[in-house]
């Protein structure tokens, strides 16, 4: 008697959700009936959900496992395609059966018995898979163009309807969190900080920013799909957007402001190569061999925990020269704040006029004029209530009448108000400095220091001279 194991597989769930009309359900019946017709015994009967495209299949792995231990004498199945729909795959299946003496039946192409048969007709499973999924993609494109949200799982803020699988409407209680999170960036510009109120990545956020189905828009080609691989891989700026069908949850300004505010924080982060400034003398340095020196960040790993590492590294490629920033800022800093030659410098005054805090003042105060626009926007098409815009209203008053009330003192000071002894400037900057402010006070040291020269770094000695 023939010990046979039984193999069925449908590419989709929705091919095994209908019960005993499935597909899958039918082979199965078609499989078990021909070994009964036969006197077969099964054994053990193996399933998939899942393209035959797909080498990992977990029924299919478990299968091939089984081969060598010679438990069965015969396997079957409906067709050649539910083994393999690439002829690689099939074509070494079929030889390992070869190999271990185990027979095979096709039900619907009982004719298959050759080598060559067996080739041609994995062939044409393979070509069959990537027609179907020329048209998959071609009908997914014009759906996506009719504005319908074809693949993938609904954004958070909203769910498929009910009416229409390939619809999606809004989830009013989640959409709520999502305009919240559109919201709080546009008035922190901080995509840490509105992660942290949310209790999300950075990343998590900057995703919803992006997503531009939030403003009523679906997407076509935001992935590429590999005919081998279960998985795809995702093209970033090459995606099209096409007006959707669906109900937007944000509005056009307020996306649009985000987006400004991600471009300005995105240019700063640019402009400083690797990443921000850590080290406040970076730049100011001059190595022993007269080049400068600049931040330069590395990994490094202590007990088992990966964390960064600065130092300052000479610029000139051929001495390739690097030092402890936290040993060589830490010498500076106590040198500035603790040398008693350095107060000589007192005798110089020098004159700092308020323009430039009056000018970051009136900036911030048109910027609330634009947020109070804005939110008027917002009211008018139902996007905030009453209570909501009262509340935002107080707000841009109170912080108005402060940023006045600073601009008025600020042009009440006299010139001669402003002479500051650079010592204590000095002082105060290197006592006070948090790494949020670190390009500002950067700034502020280069106006006063012309260079820190280091004369040897075994002993670390090093000369200051100031503008």
């Amino acid at each position: 008697m023939q010990i046979v194991a039984i193999y069925i597989r449908v590419s989709k769930k929705e091919q095994a959700k209908r019960g005993v009309e499935s597909s899958l359900s039918l082979q199965l019946k078609k499989c078990t009936d021909h070994c009964n017709e036969k006197g077969y015994k099964v054994l053990k009967i193996y399933q998939d959900i899942e393209s035959g495209g797909h080498d990992d299949r977990e029924g299919f792995v478990e299968l091939q496992k089984q081969l060598n231990k010679k438990i069965f004498t015969k396997i079957v199945f409906w067709e050649i395609s539910r083994i393999a729909r690439i002829t690689s795959t099939g074509m070494k299946f079929f030889e390992s059966l070869d190999k271990y003496g185990i027979t095979f039946d096709s039900i619907s192409q009982p004719f298959i018995k050759d080598v060559m048969t067996l080739g041609i007709f994995l062939s044409i499973a393979a070509q069959e898979r990537i027609q179907l999924s020329e048209r998959v993609k071609s009908n997914s494109l014009e759906r996506t163009k009719m504005g319908f949200f074809v693949r993938g799982v609904p954004p958070k803020g909203y769910k498929r309807s009910e009416e229409d699988s390939k619809l999606i409407v809004p989830d009013f209680e989640n959409a709520k969190i999502i305009f919240n999170i559109f919201e709080t960036y546009s008035q922190t510009g901080n995509l840490t900080e509105t992660g942290r109120q949310f209790g999300k990545t950075k990343n998590e956020i900057v995703s919803i920013i992006d997503n531009r189905i939030y403003i009523g828009e679906v997407v076509h080609g935001k992935y590429k799909g590999n005919l081998y691989s279960k998985y795809r891989e995702q093209k970033k700026g090459q995606e099209i957007w096409y007006k959707g069908l669906h109900e937007p949850i944000i509005p056009k300004e307020l996306f649009d402001y985000c987006q400004k505010l991600r471009e300005a924080n995105f240019r700063l982060s640019q402009s400083y190569g690797e990443g921000k400034p850590y080290l406040l003398f970076s730049g100011i340095v001059k190595c022993t061999c007269n080049s400068k020196m600049f931040q330069l960040k590395r990994k490094r790993e202590y007990k088992g925990k990966e964390y960064d590492y600065y130092s300052y590294c000479c610029s000139n490629s051929n001495h390739k020269k690097s030092f402890s920033s936290r040993k060589l800022d830490s010498s500076i800093k106590n040198f500035l704040i603790n040398s008693e030659y350095l107060k000589k410098i007192n005798d110089v005054k020098t004159n700092f006029n308020c323009v430039n805090e009056k000018e970051k003042i009136e900036k911030d105060i048109k910027k609330l004029m634009d947020e109070k626009e804005r939110t008027i926007t917002l009211y008018q098409k139902g996007f905030i209530d009453d209570e909501r815009l009262e509340n935002q209203f107080k707000d841009i008053k109170n912080k108005t009448e402060n940023l006045n009330l600073k601009l008025r003192s600020l042009k009440s000071v006299k010139e001669s108000d402003n002479v500051i002894e650079n010592f204590e400037k000095l002082k105060y900057i290197i006592e006070n400095y948090s790494e949020q402010d670190i390009i500002e006070t950067r700034v502020i040291l280069k106006l006063l220091i012309k260079e820190i020269s280091i004369i040897s770094f075994k002993p670390l000695e090093f000369s200051i001279i100031f503008r």
